[in-house]
């Protein structure tokens, strides 16, 4: 019997031992980053520049700093930002530069890894790109009023932002000669783009799409366990029924408290009918549904439905 106390107190340290590890974040120091573009040496015939690395175990973002010549005598740090991806874009004016990287945790980094490299001007500017900034690509919101940005293309008088609808077709268009333009978008998907131009010349336009939805979702209608209804067992099984509205993707969230001015929440959690949620024995529940989409739309609660459980 001892020796089975012994193995069976061994196996929860180890166990314990094993989830506190799980919790432990990783230490950066001794990791290593990889640059894959730009090379030191690159020479580049362009001004819109994308930088790339391999991804580091347990990273959660990278820092990556861009100086103008390099970093032993910089004469401007150029760029100085975190991202959480392996990749960066940024428009360049024709200069000599270096760039570094390193990737970090809350606690730990691993050592920059660093490159050289030069930009050149492409001679012919419709080679030139433009760089979206804001906002980000395949969004939904609620606000149809939307400021999009976009970095400065060298050699560039002003831009064209155009709105187009599924089928192509040009709903709004502007000619802005500073980097950003704010216009009120129609209910739905549309794709946006930017190109830039001079007196003779044009860039390829650069492409986005956003959806619109205005709409709140309808009000979800609970059905079981129905009003007052007495209950045995603790495994309840909810149910309630909601027409979709078109637009971004609907979800449905149920509240149940334990107490009628409905202060003391027992559950809130995003769920489809049916829902099997278990509970006490002995106590009365009341409970209400709530909609929400992609777009930060929400609908109006639903009635609140009481029950107790034997």
């Amino acid at each position: 019997m001892k020796k089975h106390i012994i193995y069976t107190l061994l196996s929860i340290t180890i166990l314990s031992s094993g989830c506190e590890e799980a919790f432990i974040e990783k230490d950066l120091a001794e990791e290593t980053i990889t640059i894959i573009a730009p090379k030191d040496g690159a020479q580049i015939e362009a001004t819109a520049i994308n930088f790339n690395w391999d991804a580091v175990d347990q990273a959660t973002g990278y820092r990556l700093q861009i100086a103008r010549p390099n970093f032993e005598n910089a004469a401007q740090i150029v760029e100085d930002t975190v991202v959480t991806g392996t990749q960066f874009s940024v428009n360049l004016v024709k200069n000599t530069y270096e760039w570094r990287v390193r990737a970090q945790n809350s606690g730990t980094a691993t050592p920059y890894v660093a490159a050289g490299f030069t930009v050149a001007e492409p001679t012919d500017f419709s080679s030139r790109q433009v760089l979206l900034v804001s906002p980000a690509n395949q969004i939904f919101t609620n606000e149809p009023e939307i400021t999009m940005q976009w970095q400065v293309v060298e050699g560039a008088d002003s831009y064209r932002v155009q709105l187009l609808n599924a089928s192509d077709e040009v709903l709004q268009e502007e000619t802005p000669s500073t980097t950003s333009v704010t216009l009120t978008f129609p209910e739905g998907a549309t794709r946006w783009q930017v190109r830039a131009e001079n007196a003779t010349q044009n860039t390829l336009y650069t492409t986005r799409s956003l959806t619109i939805d205005t709409m709140n979702p309808n009000v979800p209608t609970a059905t079981a366990p129905a009003n007052n209804a007495t209950i045995t067992g603790t495994a309840v099984s909810f149910t309630w029924t909601r027409a979709a509205v078109a637009g971004s993707e609907e979800i449905d969230t149920i509240f149940i408290y334990e107490d009628e001015a409905l202060t003391q929440l027992v559950i809130e959690k995003e769920a489809t009918s049916p829902e099997e949620i278990t509970l006490e024995a002995n106590k009365t529940y009341y409970w209400f549904l709530k909609a929400s989409d992609q777009a930060n739309n929400e609908s109006a609660v639903s009635t609140t439905f009481t029950f107790s459980i034997n």
